[in-house]
């Protein structure tokens, strides 16, 4: 099997809308054929998560880890999305 994965850090887009796009470009097809994010993570905490932890100064930076569409995605609290299979 190959293994794929993308990463993006500190995109211009939401974490969200990030994430959908790299499955969407892994799945080759159009983001809009995808199953809701909803069904997998709440994508407005997901959003608001990552924009608190960037503008608090934390000491720590959490992450989440999901899966969506069976790839496995990690969003770290600057917003860096990864997916990968």
């Amino acid at each position: 099997m190959c293994e794929s994965e993308i990463s993006v850090s500190l995109s211009n887009e939401t974490p969200s809308l990030e994430l959908i796009e790299q499955v969407a470009s892994l799945e080759e097809t159009d983001p809009m054929a995808l199953p809701p994010l909803y069904d997998a993570i709440d994508p407005e905490a997901l959003d608001s998560l990552c924009r608190s932890s960037a503008s608090d100064g934390a000491m720590t930076e959490p992450t989440v880890h999901f899966t969506y569409c069976g790839y496995d995605v990690r969003v770290g609290a600057a917003g860096d999305v990864a997916v990968s299979e």
